[in-house]
């Protein structure tokens, strides 16, 4: 396929919107569309450009890029990297971050950041094979303290759940990867924080701080090595990372009496491969929810029938949390950065399964509003 990669014409910004409208579901679009015009305002200022992919005459794909000073580094930013629907699967991508990176490093960047869907999404590998690395949280901090933020902002990252930050530096080796169980422990505590704030707003007794966080401790480890577990019997490696974003966002929420359970996702654990086989992978995440809706029922029970308040109190906390953890995992979308939820995976795997799923959740919320 004879695709040349070159700058976007004036004339072609309706064409690269349109290419978004065809290509992107619409939590994507909105996303590509800001870093779309901030990439344009940069490129009018000589601080940005956006990249395009051209085949007959039409516009096939896109890449939004930006650089600013940071902490005395010129750092670029990949954004917005999109391939026509259509032509998916032809080397589009992997041609316009080639020609992404050449141009800020052309530009003097030291460092290029971008972020993906971890494994198995055709971006993430486009961007391992071009050298970039897992760029994690206690990384960020070390780099650039509090200004970690920044890169947040400029990568509309508060919004990527799912997706995880990657970087590219000519001068530094590749930092090591935290291991899977500092992720859980992450996810736990702050989780767990979400819960204390709650208790303190509310004025609750502060013997449910241990209480809780042994609640939050279950209701993740049942929900998350449940799929582990099952993955393996069907001879799939899995690794747990944490949300960085998702946990951020949720200790924000907390303080003013809100709640989103985004704390972080199994993936399945292998480079270079996407996994065909809808049968793996929905049993898969189709057994998380089931779990969660188990522990939702056993803590509802637990505060029905329990005649001490502590309980009471408890059993409500862990159904609420592993209510909300079923119905975040079977919402049937993907997230900005193209991330698709677990309930898209179970709905796309068998929508029988979903749609039982559903109805349980459905009937124990609603035995729970009657009694």
């Amino acid at each position: 396929m004879d695709v040349s990669i070159r700058d976007m014409l004036p004339s072609e910004v309706e064409d690269v919107k349109k290419l978004f409208k065809r290509s992107l579901g619409i939590v994507d679009r909105i996303v590509f569309q800001i870093s779309f015009e901030e990439a344009l305002s940069s490129a009018q200022k000589q601080k940005g450009a956006i990249l395009v992919a051209a085949y007959n005459g039409n516009i096939v794909g896109s890449v939004s890029l930006q650089f600013q000073q940071i902490k005395g580094k010129l750092t670029g930013f990949i954004d917005a990297l999109v391939a026509d629907r259509e032509f998916r699967g032809k080397g589009i991508g992997k041609s316009l971050v080639k020609e992404a990176i050449a141009w800020l490093e052309n530009c003097g960047c030291e460092v290029i950041y971008a972020t993906a869907d971890r494994y198995n999404s055709p971006s993430w590998n486009i961007f391992i094979h071009n050298s970039f690395s897992l760029y994690e949280i206690p990384q960020q901090l070390k780099d650039y303290g509090l200004s970690f933020l920044r890169l947040w902002i400029k990568e509309f990252h508060f919004v990527g759940f799912g997706t995880f930050f990657l970087k590219r530096s000519l001068n530094e080796e590749k930092p090591r990867e935290i291991n899977e169980s500092k992720h859980f422990l992450a996810a736990i505590l702050a989780m767990s924080i979400v819960w204390w704030i709650q208790i303190f707003r509310s004025g609750g007794s502060l013997v449910l701080v241990p209480l809780l966080f042994s609640i939050v401790c279950i209701s993740i480890m049942a929900h998350e090595l449940s799929q582990k577990l099952i993955a393996r019997r069907l001879k799939l490696e899995t690794t747990f990372k944490a949300w960085g974003s998702g946990l951020l966002i949720n200790m924000l929420l907390a303080a003013i009496g809100g709640f989103f359970p985004a704390h972080g996702s199994t993936y399945v654990e292998q480079l270079d491969y996407r996994y065909k086989s809808k049968d793996k992978m929905g049993v898969v995440f189709a057994v998380g929810p089931l779990v969660s809706l188990f522990f939702a029922f056993t803590f509802w029970s637990l505060s029905f029938f329990s005649t001490s308040s502590l309980l009471v109190a408890s059993g409500r906390v862990g159904y609420t949390f592993n209510l909300f953890l079923v119905i975040f995992n079977l919402v049937p979308i993907k997230a900005a950065g193209g991330f698709v939820w677990d309930g898209k995976k179970i709905l796309n795997w068998n929508k029988v399964v979903w749609l039982a799923l559903l109805i349980g959740t459905t009937a124990l919320i609603m035995l729970d509003y009657l009694f």
